[in-house]
């Protein structure tokens, strides 16, 4: 599965209603029960807040904290990304901006069937059997054994 940013956010600043969700999300990946992908984009994104924060030594451990997380993979920027963008027919390319085409893109060099983020721009652009939001909008997991069973 790939995490997007707003997911990290929820968990990192502690975001209700989402934060439980997203907690029990990255416990899940922590435990082995699912393999994540970060871009890092998405990285750089979570080191941002700490940095306008006047707090540096946060942000690298955000960044340290993410890029070593437990049965997750931090997704460089490489041409193999690059070359994603654009070539899957089934995402709507043009509705997305380029970070997030790049994030996207991110996922799919690494095979993830399961996208994961609350971004309008990504549950209108990704297939909605690839979608996973937290938000009540689109697609909400509610009991925990819900959530558990869409990452096994």
């Amino acid at each position: 599965m790939l995490i997007d940013i707003n997911i990290i956010i929820y968990l990192s600043d502690s975001i209700h209603p989402h934060q439980p969700l997203a907690k029990l999300l990255f416990q899940i990946v922590e435990a082995g029960d699912a393999a994540a992908v970060i871009s890092i984009l998405s990285v750089g994104e979570a080191m941002q807040g700490p940095i306008n924060q006047n707090r540096p030594a946060l942000a690298l451990e955000v960044k340290d904290y993410l890029v070593n997380f437990p049965n997750c993979r931090c997704q460089e920027a490489t041409s193999g990304v690059l070359e994603r963008v654009g070539r899957d027919r089934t995402i709507e390319w043009k509705g997305l901006r380029t970070i997030n085409s790049l994030i996207v893109a991110s996922g799919l060099v690494n095979g993830v069937d399961l996208v994961v983020s609350n971004v309008r721009q990504f549950r209108k652009a990704i297939p909605k059997p690839m979608m996973l939001s937290f938000d009540k909008y689109y697609r909400t997991p509610t009991p925990e054994s819900d959530i558990k069973a869409n990452y096994r």
